[in-house]
């Protein structure tokens, strides 16, 4: 038996190592994938263009211009003349976000009796990646800027008025780092469908060229062929996680704070459940094309599903059922916990079982469908 499976694997590795383009694309997309994706979510959200419709034109009106700099968010880059160019300025995406400030702004802030100044502030929220933190930064920017001229309104000091005293802690990613949370997912995706789409073109394959017929009256069984074809696709997707998860701890500098064992030896279970996707599905399909754009539909079904995209926890609850079918997002969590959190079995177990028991079914599936294959 494992000499049969031996050379059934030594196959699969020959031809992979005819088709170059998809053995450098195998070892080395996903790779480049993961730097582009570490290195736009390690550079924070800044210099964002402001316009600046300023009808005061004030020492006050200046200096809440001023604080909204300070911010590091946006750059003063328009000062405008009129509400059309603002509208023009945001309409063509030239600036992110525009400040409109009154005629009265100043005098106003001087004017204990009189209502206080409305600034008002737009953004354009067409991209909600940088109208999120365009928001927050306006919002604490003229919040805190009002405070300090009502408090020296008052000729009190800023400092001596604390009424509450908050103390802040951030744990497992305590500089608040995007691509602490991006790059383990991605490594994780990357692992599984690296590994299910080699397997589903190494099936789909044989049938394109017509010699999965040969394969069924072979002395193989199914499950020996499944070993054979699988070990090929593991060894790729498993080493590409490898290579992936080295870079964005050693590169990057995302914390490892849990065992590289334990770690290392659930990746390898992990990639042969995901494999099992691209072997079930390359049963349906006729040819590598229909392989790989199957695998390709059914992968960006549970990057939904994951929580890489959206959190589970705040979708409806049939989706969050739903989720909990697709091993990816029973995987993240555990990558997560032991290299951010330094969590250990005992943590995430129940997660752990939903996988193997995920893994027993879809392998047995794949084992009986591609036993019953034929030819058409």
């Amino acid at each position: 038996m494992l000499r049969r499976i031996w050379t059934l694997f030594i196959k699969e590795l020959i031809q992979l190592r005819r088709n170059t383009l998809l053995l450098v694309l195998a070892l080395f997309g996903g790779l480049t994938e993961t730097a582009m994706v570490a290195y736009a979510g390690s550079v924070p959200i800044e210099h964002l263009p402001l316009a600046v419709l300023d009808q005061d034109k004030s020492g006050a009106s200046r200096a809440l211009v001023a604080a909204l700099e300070n911010t590091r968010t946006f750059d003063a880059e328009y000062y405008l003349s009129d509400l059309g160019e603002v509208r023009r300025l945001i309409d063509n995406g030239q600036a992110v976000a525009a400040v409109i400030i009154p005629q009265d702004f100043a005098q106003r802030l001087e004017d204990p009796l009189a209502p206080p100044p409305q600034v008002q502030v737009i953004v354009d929220g067409a991209d909600s990646t940088t109208a999120g933190p365009a928001v927050s930064a306006a919002e604490g920017a003229i919040t805190s800027f009002g405070q300090r001229i009502g408090l020296q309104a008052l000729a009190v000091d800023e400092d001596a008025l604390t009424p509450l005293d908050v103390s802040m802690r951030v744990w497992f990613n305590e500089e608040m780092k995007k691509a602490n949370y991006t790059t383990p997912s991605e490594a994780g995706f990357i692992a599984g469908v690296i590994a299910a789409m080699i397997g589903a073109a190494a099936v789909a394959r044989e049938r394109e060229m017509g010699t999965l017929e040969q394969l069924t009256v072979t002395p193989l069984r199914p499950l020996e062929v499944l070993i054979g074809k699988a070990a090929a696709a593991i060894l790729i997707g498993y080493a590409e996680f490898v290579l992936v998860i080295l870079m964005i701890h050693f590169v990057f500098a995302v914390p490892m704070r849990g065992s590289w064992t334990l770690l290392l030896f659930l990746a390898f279970f992990y990639t042969f459940v995901e494999l099992s996707w691209g072997l079930l599905v390359s049963a349906f399909a006729k040819n590598q094309l229909q392989a790989l754009l199957l695998v390709f539909c059914v992968c960006m079904i549970m990057v939904t599903f994951s929580g890489y995209a959206y959190p589970v926890e705040t979708m409806p609850r049939p989706m969050q059922l739903l989720a909990n079918i697709f091993p990816i997002r029973h995987w993240l969590v555990i990558l997560r916990n032991i290299m951010l959190k330094g969590a250990g079995i005992t943590d995430f177990w129940p997660h752990l079982l939903a996988i193997n028991l995920l893994g027993v079914f879809l392998i047995s599936t794949s084992v009986l469908v591609l036993g019953r294959t034929r030819i058409e």
